[in-house]
C-alpha cells in the first residue's frame, strides 16, 4: 500500500524515514507535511507534530473548518484540550506510546528556553521507549537544529539529532519542516532520507542543497532543480529520494482533506470553531489523570504489556523492517564496543567484564587522550568515523567535517590515520578502527 499525496505515491514505509520539506514562507510546506500526516492517519500509523506556530490543530476540522476531522489529541496554550507545560515531554512520549495515539504539540507562546527543552525530553523519552511505527513533523527546524549549536541549545540538538539519526532503529521516522535549508544543521540535513523543496529563492540555501545531493552522491539534473524553485507555483514541488525510493521528479500535491488556518487570509475576524473532542476523551481524562496522581510504576513495564494492534499487513511490514534495523543495531553496538575495549587497551585503562556500550559522544572523548597529538583534522575526521560505523565516502568526510578533500592538509590528515592504523579503506569507503 502507498500513500497518496498527490501525483506521486511513496511507500508506506516511509513512516520510519527521515524526510525534509523546505520551502519559503507561504509556499505550502505545511501544507504538504499535513497531507502526509493525514496519508499516515488513514494508515493507522501515528504521527507527532512539534508545531510552534499554531497552526496543526486544524487536523482536528475538516477543509472546511466546521466539522470533524482526524482524531488528533492537541497539547496547547491557545488551541488546545490539554493545556501544555515545559515539564511534560517525557509524559507526553510516554502516553502517545500506551495509547498509540496522534497528537500536535503547539508550543506557540512558549519561551524558546522551554520550548527546547521539552522538545529534548519528548525526544529522549521517545528514543528510549517506542514500540511501534510512529513519524514525527518537527515544524520550525532551525530552532532546534541550528546551524550553529551554542551553549543551552546543545541539550536539545542531541535529543533531535539522535531521533533524526537513531530513530529508524526505533521505529521513528522524522520529517523536518523548515523555510530555508541554510539555517538547518548540515549534519543533520544530510542525514535526511528524502528531500521535498517547494519554491525558495537564496545563493545559501542553494549551497545546502547541493552539499545534501553531494552527500547522497544524487544523480539528477541539480540546475534544473535550482532554477525552477524560485518560480514554483504553489502546490508543486521537487521530491528527491536518491536511495529510499529512487526518484527524482516535479510533483504536485493533492488537496489537504483537513482545515490548514492561514489568519493572513482569514483577517482578524476569524474565531476558532470549537473542538469537538469526542473521539479522544478518554485519552484527555486518562492524560490529567496521570498528571495529578504521580506513579511509581516502570513505564517500560507497562508499555511492555500492552498488546500491539496491527490493522493491516502493510503495518506489519514496517514492523519486520523495524526489527531487522534493531538487530543492524546490536551488531553496531557489538562493533563499537570492540573499538571502545581497544582504546582502553591504547591507552592503559584496565578493561571490567560485561561493560555497557559507551555512548558515542564518550567514546569520542576517550579517544581525545590518543588523538590530542595528532592536531585538530585528523581527531575530527576520526571522531566522525566513529559516529558513523558503516564508514563513509572521501567526500562525505569532507562535506560533513568542512574541510576541502583535494588539500594537501586533507591529504596528510587521511594519511596519518591510515599509517597509526585507526582507519581502514574499503573500496570507496573509509571505517574507524583501532589496533
Amino acid at each position: 500500500m502507498n500513500l497518496n499525496i498527490g501525483t506521486v505515491k511513496i511507500p508506506i514505509n516511509a513512516a520510519t524515514k527521515s524526510f525534509a520539506i523546505l520551502a519559503k514562507r507561504g509556499a505550502g510546506k505545511t501544507y504538504t507535511a499535513g497531507v502526509v500526516a493525514e496519508e499516515f492517519s488513514k494508515n493507522n500509523i501515528p504521527f507527532v507534530v512539534f508545531d510552534p506556530i499554531d497552526v496543526w490543530w486544524g487536523l482536528r476540522l475538516d477543509k472546511s473548518g466546521k466539522n470533524k476531522g482526524l482524531p488528533v489529541v492537541v497539547f496547547g496554550l491557545e488551541h488546545a484540550d490539554i493545556p501544555l507545560t515545559r515539564d511534560m515531554g517525557r509524559n507526553i512520549a510516554r502516553a502517545v506510546v500506551n495509547e498509540n495515539i496522534s497528537c500536535v504539540i503547539s508550543t506557540f507562546g512558549m519561551p524558546k528556553v522551554g520550548m527546547r527543552h521539552l522538545i529534548a525530553e519528548f525526544a529522549e523519552e521517545l528514543l528510549n521507549i517506542n514500540n511501534t511505527p510512529r513519524h514525527v513533523f518537527i515544524e520550525e527546524a532551525h530552532e532546534f537544529v541550528p546551524q550553529r549549536v551554542q551553549g543551552a541549545g546543545a541539550k536539545c540538538f542531541s535529543a533531535v539529532e539522535a531521533l533524526v539519526t537513531m530513530g529508524r532503529n526505533r521505529g521513528i521516522g522524522v520529517t523536518l519542516i523548515n523555510q530555508r535549508a541554510a539555517t538547518v544543521n548540515k549534519d543533520v540535513l544530510t542525514q535526511l532520507d528524502t528531500l521535498i523543496a517547494l519554491r525558495s529563492v537564496g545563493p545559501q540555501d542553494r549551497k545546502a542543497l547541493k552539499d545534501w545531493v553531494e552527500f547522497h552522491t544524487a544523480e539528477g539534473d541539480f540546475e534544473k532543480f535550482m532554477g525552477s524553485l524560485p518560480s514554483l507555483p504553489t502546490g508543486e514541488a521537487w521530491i528527491w529520494s536518491p536511495e529510499f525510493m529512487g526518484i527524482f521528479e516535479r510533483i504536485k500535491i493533492r488537496e489537504r482533506e483537513t482545515f490548514h488556518p492561514d489568519r493572513e487570509k482569514l483577517g482578524s475576524k476569524f474565531q476558532m470553531p470549537k473542538l469537538d473532542s469526542i473521539d479522544i476523551e478518554s485519552f484527555i481524562s486518562k492524560f490529567k489523570h496521570s498528571l495529578e496522581k504521580p506513579t511509581d510504576r516502570d513505564p517500560k513495564k507497562d508499555i511492555a504489556s500492552i498488546p500491539v494492534v496491527i490493522p493491516d499487513v502493510n503495518i506489519q511490514n514496517i514492523r519486520n523492517e523495524y526489527e531487522s534495523k534493531l538487530i543492524e543495531k546490536d551488531v553496531v553496538i557489538r562493533r563499537l564496543q570492540s573499538v571502545v575495549n581497544a582504546v582502553q587497551r591504547a591507552i592503559g585503562m584496565t578493561q571490567t567484564e560485561n561493560v555497557l556500550m559507551t555512548p558515542i559522544q564518550d567514546i569520542t572523548a576517550e579517544s581525545n587522550i590518543i588523538l590530542q597529538k595528532m592536531g585538530g583534522m585528523p581527531r575530527k575526521v576520526y571522531e566522525t568515523l566513529l559516529k558513523h560505523p558503516n564508514g563513509l565516502t572521501k567526500r562525505q568526510i569532507g562535506l560533513m567535517c568542512g574541510y576541502s578533500i583535494t588539500s594537501g592538509s586533507f591529504s596528510n590528515a587521511m594519511s596519518k590515520l591510515g599509517t597509526m592504523g585507526l582507519i581502514k579503506k574499503e573500496g570507496d569507503i573509509y571505517i574507524a578502527l583501532l589496533k
